[in-house]
């Protein structure tokens, strides 16, 4: 009996050194040109389109009728109107106008990272091509301060 229970006090004992959680893996390395062309991507674009779409959505149907009063009786917001309505009645086609413009912008973004990677690189070069004019007229960067 001792036996048992000394074996189930072990088990009990070490449970918690077996729960521990494991580790964090390192965050995966993505560079610009990576982002780039993954933006670049037109089935992309249009999967993070859907998904502004989607945020778009549940922000427009935010009830904006009770504050209609202090807009004023001009600005034509009737008790129960969402953001949605107000938006829809001042452009019918906002959906479809908030879709390309999302789609653009991303695009927009891979192309900017993918400039950015060659930015990088040059500036690299420019950078290396420096320190040999440096280097070669004996001025070093310690010399410069």
């Amino acid at each position: 009996m001792r036996l048992y229970l000394l074996g189930l006090f072990a088990l009990t004992a070490a449970t918690p050194a077996l729960a521990r959680e494991p580790a964090p893996r390192p965050a995966p390395s993505i560079d610009a040109a990576q982002v780039g062309a993954l933006l670049s991507n037109p089935l992309v674009q249009e999967g993070l389109a859907a998904v502004v779409d989607q945020y778009a959505g549940a922000l427009l149907q935010t009830r904006v009728g009770p504050v209609a009063k202090l807009a004023g009786p001009d600005a034509g917001i009737r008790q129960e109107d969402t953001l949605g309505d107000v938006i829809g009645r001042q452009d019918p086609h906002y959906a479809d106008h908030l879709h390309k413009g999302a789609k653009g912008a991303i695009a927009a973004t891979g192309q900017a990272a993918k400039d950015i990677a060659s930015m990088t690189a040059e500036l690299q070069r420019t950078a290396d091509r420096l320190r040999t004019v440096l280097g070669s007229s004996g001025l070093g960067l310690d010399a410069a301060r």
